[in-house]
């Protein structure tokens, strides 16, 4: 009489890269855990998983195929926004805009003061950098000036050829009609394809300019980044077997994946 045999175990794997440790948690279909610390690799956060991996077929006997979800939390974005590390970003705005970000909501704690500091993250993108076209919409979201797509032409090759990853894109009132800034969106990938696009309307669709155009700013400003990231990560587990879909930790709640996070 043949004896069934007992399906292998089933793992879920959870791994947090910080500073200065590389935390792993595992739990197995049968309800046991395991815990490892080992040590970031700074110079490249991405290969403490693969680190995190080896030390599990190594140490725990257990088979990258084994291993049924993965789930990483990271802290790439916030340090490349506290280290000023993100990428090299170009603005496109309408016409008279361009230093709304600098400008801010004009809020400053030394009133008194004769020369005064912009208190605004504008470290995301230098005054050369933001650039302006002709284009108008009214409040009601209908069009004013028609997009002079010829000048979205040149101020993206400008930007081109200053060197930036990524350009965000943020007109006024885009938030009741984006026809102007997915149109902008639509020259960038066809002249400059290798270009990342962040579009106001698409990550912050609300009213007040300067929020709408900071966070779009931030946007585009850690675009490149989380996708450098998380593209050698998907490779280093690929090339180690591991068939569980890279799911990313996010800091409201619950999983993205990680085609999502990029």
């Amino acid at each position: 009489m043949s004896i069934a045999q007992a399906a292998p175990d089933r793992y879920e794997v959870g791994v947090d890269i910080g500073g200065t440790f590389t935390d792993v948690v595992c739990r197995g279909s049968g309800g046991d855990f395991r815990l490892v610390k080992i040590p970031t690799t700074r110079a490249n956060p991405s290969a403490g998983v693969l680190h995190a991996v080896q030390h599990m077929v190594r140490e725990w006997g257990i088979s990258p195929q084994q291993i049924a979800r993965f789930v990483h939390g990271t802290t790439v974005a916030t340090n490349a926004v506290l280290e000023r590390k993100g990428a090299k970003i170009g603005l496109i705005t309408t016409m008279g805009f361009k230093d709304t970000l600098e400008i801010g909501r004009q809020n400053r704690h030394a009133v008194y003061s004769v020369v005064l500091k912009p208190e605004t993250p504008v470290f995301l993108v230098p005054g050369a950098l933001r650039r302006e076209v002709p284009e108008r919409l009214s409040a009601a979201g209908e069009v004013i000036t028609p997009l002079d797509e010829e000048a979205v032409r040149r101020e993206v090759d400008f930007l081109a050829g200053q060197g930036v990853q990524a350009v965000a894109v943020c007109f006024l009132f885009s938030y009741l009609n984006p026809a102007h800034e997915r149109r902008v969106a639509e020259i960038i990938r066809g002249s400059h394809p290798g270009l990342m696009v962040s579009l106001s309307c698409e990550v912050d669709p609300a009213f007040r300019e300067y929020e709408r155009t900071c966070i779009t700013a931030f946007d585009a400003y850690l675009k490149p980044v989380i996708d450098r990231y998380l593209e050698n990560m998907e490779g280093d587990l690929e090339s180690n077997c591991v068939g569980a879909a890279l799911q990313i930790m996010q800091s409201r709640g619950g999983v993205a994946s990680s085609r999502i996070a990029r």
